[in-house]
């Protein structure tokens, strides 16, 4: 088997279970992991209550909310990082923007990906902390290597 385990994560209970599995699937197999956090563009649009009324307390609160996410997911996969590394495994990260299946389809053809892994898109609710959302039939027809889904 060639290439990398790509680890799709968003910090939720699926994806910490399906990364615990991608963790050991690298292990045993001796594969580079590659995991990525993906900050689905949706965000941008994101709108406040009534309560942000102004165009000032609207860009505040829109940094308030970016700086969050953003530590979040550097958190989630510090700890991604720390588990396969002290095991001896190999591991990168990176965060990416934009549309989730986009952002994945592109992954998995830049570099060869032996195992995509994903959450569970029907686990049950904090299902998608971060807003993680793709769908999973079209996924698997644009991405030609086999798909892990995480549990729900």
């Amino acid at each position: 088997m060639n290439g990398h385990i790509l680890l799709i994560t968003d910090g939720s209970p699926s994806a910490d279970a399906a990364g615990q599995m991608a963790t050991e699937m690298s292990l045993a197999l001796k594969l580079p992991l590659k995991a990525v956090f993906i900050l689905d563009e949706g965000w941008n649009n994101f709108l406040g209550d009534e309560w942000i009324n102004t165009s000032s307390t609207r860009m505040r609160f829109f940094h308030w909310f970016e700086d969050g996410i953003h530590k979040h997911s550097q958190e989630v996969l510090a700890e991604v990082t720390e588990k396969v590394k002290e095991h001896g495994g190999e591991v990168e990260t990176e965060i990416k923007i934009g549309k989730t299946e986009k952002v994945i389809v592109e992954l998995t053809t830049e570099q060869e990906t032996a195992l995509l892994v994903l959450p569970n898109p029907h686990a049950t609710a904090p299902a998608a902390t971060a807003g993680l959302r793709f769908n999973l039939s079209s996924l698997s027809k644009k991405v030609e290597c086999p798909i892990y889904i995480g549990p729900q």
